[in-house]
């Protein structure tokens, strides 16, 4: 046995897998659900009259004579007439099934958890099969099988763990082939290379064996089908609420003084989650035109909202640049670019130098300085004498110990200017490693005043917007306020009716 491949300590056993300590990364040992042997044969017989489009037609004690034929009209020949056999299924296709199923199996008395059984069923006959752990572990955000017998997932409190699971090069490939056919794009031969999105949202990379000499690759970057918000991050240490209340301030402007932001940070530290809660902040009145490479943001319930997404086919190729460039010409209120990698990064400058407010997206760059060199480096080759036109630069970074887990932490939120065409960096904001917390740094910057001249009101009240906000996120949080919508719904209502507000906290305080 390698050194590698001691386990050290348990540090967690759910239903999903035990996860244990290791020397270079931790292990990930999923569980089969603790069915009863009833359950068991059951979900294994209906997972099997799934694949094959069949139904099963012998008696089963405590399954009434209809559920057969209910189970072939309601799911198999959903599956069949879907070609669900063959591909993924969408987010509709899939809520449809489980709550067929979960219909169906309410009526058997032995089925423990009804939810669970409904899952486990659906998701290893139609889904990602042995890697169904990744679909039902909401802790576990990326998959990544660098060979049939090297396969990690990324924990969110954990991080990188090895997952004690070995597939055959054929169940891989079948995956992968799935995958293809869902997203409609050919892999193998001469498509080495597959890039894409899921039905779900979900991003996945994956290459032919040709390439590694491990065999076939695939990664999976998982959707997140509830949104965070402000709230999560606040909750979690990411930001502190004082911080939140002020970003929520500088997006939105008081309506009239909305700042350019780019949020930067390094691979899988959460700047497009965090980009996604700031546009949050957006009103629902304006008009957003989002651009990215691979669609993942989720603006939830805005109705103005135009998501544009680039296209890799070399006979038919669209990229950011061209997207930016027509967005400008379709009247929005707001641009969000995914992330800024390219020519694009030009274009929305230029964007902002004519005067296109409240411009958001994200740059890999480790901290502040880094990115506005980034940012005047080929290929994204901005001047050095645009660069201040973007007003701020907020850092998250990724961490982990093995006292507090994974954590992803604002470091830093940067105001830029200019003197005599050079850039000067305010740090605003500083994360203290001794406290693990966000601080005010006492430099107050020019933006306060930019956003009170522009509102022809004086700084003094602008300073306390910023009090008045964080009071309301505060507030939020005591009231257990969680859902993206009535967070959205609550910030939304203090932009048109801010005394309804301020009166509803007043009231329940």
């Amino acid at each position: 046995m390698k050194f590698t491949d001691v386990k050290l300590k348990l540090l967690e056993s759910n239903s999903f897998a035990d996860i244990h300590a290791g020397v270079a990364n931790n292990f990930y040992s999923p569980k089969e659900p603790i069915f009863s042997e009833k359950e068991k044969n059951l979900a294994d017989l209906l997972i099997k009259e799934i694949k094959k489009g069949s139904v099963f037609r012998k008696k089963i004690e405590g399954v009434s004579s209809d559920f057969n034929e209910d189970f072939l009209d309601d799911v198999v020949s959903y599956v069949q007439l879907n070609g669900l056999s063959e591909k993924l299924p969408s987010k509709n296709d899939f809520i449809f099934l489980f709550d067929a199923l979960n219909n169906l199996v309410s009526k058997i008395k032995f089925i423990v958890d009804k939810h669970l059984f409904s899952e486990y069923v659906l998701y290893n006959s139609i889904g990602l099969r042995q890697f169904s752990f990744f679909s039902l572990d909401e802790d576990l955000e990326e998959l990544m099988i660098n060979s049939p017998k090297s396969v990690f997932v990324f924990h969110k409190k954990y991080g990188m763990c090895r997952v004690e699971i070995e597939v055959s090069d054929k169940d891989l490939d079948d995956v992968i082939q799935k995958i293809a056919l869902t997203i409609k794009k050919n892999f193998g031969g001469s498509n080495a290379v597959l890039d894409a999105r899921l039905p779900d949202g979900s991003r996945v990379n994956a290459t032919v064996s040709e390439l590694s000499p491990t065999g076939s690759t695939l990664t999976i970057r998982k959707f997140s089908v509830i949104p965070l918000t402000i709230l999560d991050l606040i909750e979690n240490g990411t930001i502190s609420s004082e911080a939140a209340g002020f970003l929520w301030l500088m997006v939105d402007g008081m309506g009239n003084s909305p700042q350019n932001v780019l949020v930067a940070g390094g691979t899988a530290s959460g700047k497009t989650t965090f980009l996604n809660i700031l546009s949050n902040f957006v009103r629902l009145s304006d008009r957003i035109i989002s651009i990215e490479d691979t669609i993942e943001l989720s603006l939830l319930a805005r109705e103005n909202w135009v998501a544009l997404e680039s296209r890799s086919n070399p006979n038919a190729e669209v990229l950011m640049d061209s997207l930016l460039k027509n967005a400008m010409r379709m009247r929005p209120d707001r641009l969000i670019i995914g992330e800024v990698r390219g020519s694009e990064a030009l274009s929305l400058f230029n964007a902002m130098d004519t005067g296109h407010q409240g411009c958001m997206g994200t740059i890999h760059a480790n901290n502040a300085r880094e990115a506005v060199v980034k940012l005047q480096e080929k290929p994204l080759s901005v001047p050095e004498s645009m660069i201040p036109l973007l007003d701020l630069i907020v850092v998250m970074q990724r961490r982990y110990s093995k006292e507090r887990g994974m954590q992803r932490r604002i470091t830093q939120i940067v105001e830029l200017s200019r003197m005599d065409d050079k850039v000067l960096f305010g740090s605003l904001f500083e994360f203290d490693e001794k406290s693990d917390s966000l601080k005010r740094t006492g430099i107050s910057g020019t933006l306060l005043e930019e956003i009170a001249k522009n509102n022809s009101i004086s700084k003094a009240v602008v300073m306390n917007e910023i009090i008045i906000r964080k009071k309301i996120l505060e507030w939020m949080i005591s009231q257990d306020i969680r859902k993206p919508l009535e967070v959205l719904e609550v910030i939304d209502t203090y932009y048109y009716n801010p005394e309804k507000v301020l009166k509803t906290i007043t009231e329940t305080n």
